[in-house]
């Protein structure tokens, strides 16, 4: 896919005020660039009160290692008290950042758009806890919440997973696994700027898209030690996702890109591989655009369209097969 249009304007500014102050992070252990990038990510948010839902609950449920924590959303609902539908979500930051307080706003954001409870998983991150910790911790919590949705309103009939960047491979493989190993039948996969090669050379756009957009191809590189130590686990059947000609009978799909990402194609490959494969699915390309775009909801229009796409797709695919 050729680009068609500029980097934007708004985004390019942006970039270039946070190039002036980002500190030097090259000689940062990962948990004090974890600290770093969730500082940053904080400062891009818009007040979580901009995105009220109806309630929020912390849930403490037993993962593969001890205790791990769901954060459940609950939207604003009129005329019905009946169980929701349920998504949940997986966060971005390489499987090393990412928290809940830096995801507080888009799940807000997607509660409201989507209409269900969206559930955070705080998985376990990288370098401490390194692969297969994170798919693990994903998914025991969707088993948990397939067996235990009504317990807390939700509807395990009517489940979907989402998430961004390494959230996105998490929700993606979480899907494939429910159906091979067993878990809850899923309505939909929501798969925002995913990141899914690891392959050293990667696809092209990380060559084309490796410097001057934020994330970098060094700082993808980094990410994926920090996940993978060792090297032999990139050709694990959970890490070559691009690779795989087993995707049938996959839930529906709605798989996001974004022109100016050193992942970007990434995900269009992995949507086409689904629709060639006979999986229902939707590709959007959002031009003009940088990896983690939607982190500025509320300041950019095209971060507000995404949400606001996954939010309706959300509410189509929880109530009907079509797209």
């Amino acid at each position: 896919m050729g680009e068609n249009m500029p980097l934007d304007s708004q985004f390019e500014r942006w970039l270039q005020e946070a190039a002036e102050r980002a500190p030097d992070i090259s000689a940062m252990s990962a948990a004090q660039r974890r600290a770093v990038a969730d500082q940053a990510n904080l400062k891009l948010q818009r007040p979580p009160l901009a995105y009220p839902v109806a309630e929020i609950r912390d849930l403490a449920i037993q993962g593969p290692a001890g205790p791990m924590t769901l954060r459940l959303y609950y939207p604003f609902v009129h005329g019905s008290s009946g169980p929701r539908p349920v998504t949940v979500f997986f966060h971005g930051g390489g499987f090393v950042t990412g928290s809940l307080a830096t995801y507080d706003v888009i799940c807000r954001a997607l509660c409201r758009a989507s209409k269900t409870i969206v559930a955070f998983v705080d998985y376990r991150l990288a370098p401490e806890h390194p692969f297969p910790a994170a798919p693990d911790d994903a998914l025991a919590a969707v088993r948990y919440i397939g067996r235990h949705a009504g317990s807390f309103g939700g509807d395990a009939q009517r489940l979907a997973l989402a998430g961004d960047s390494a959230g996105a491979l998490l929700a993606a493989l979480t899907a494939l696994r429910v159906r091979d190993e067993g878990g809850p039948a899923l309505c939909g996969q929501c798969l925002l700027y995913p990141m899914l090669d690891f392959r050293h050379d990667g696809l092209a756009s990380l060559t084309r898209n490796a410097h001057g957009y934020g994330f970098t191809r060094e700082a993808r590189d980094w990410y994926i030690q920090q996940y993978l130590p060792d090297e032999a686990s990139r050709t694990h059947p959970f890490n070559t996702l691009l690779e795989r000609q087993d995707l049938a009978d996959l839930p529906p799909a709605l798989v996001m890109t974004a022109e100016f990402d050193p992942v970007c194609d990434e995900g269009v490959r992995y949507a086409e591989l689904l629709a060639e494969q006979g999986v229902l699915t939707r590709h959007s390309h959002y031009y003009g655009m940088i990896h983690a775009f939607v982190r500025r909801l509320g300041q950019h229009l095209q971060a507000d369209q995404a949400i606001d796409e996954c939010g309706v797709w959300l509410r189509r695919i929880l109530t009907s097969p079509a797209i």
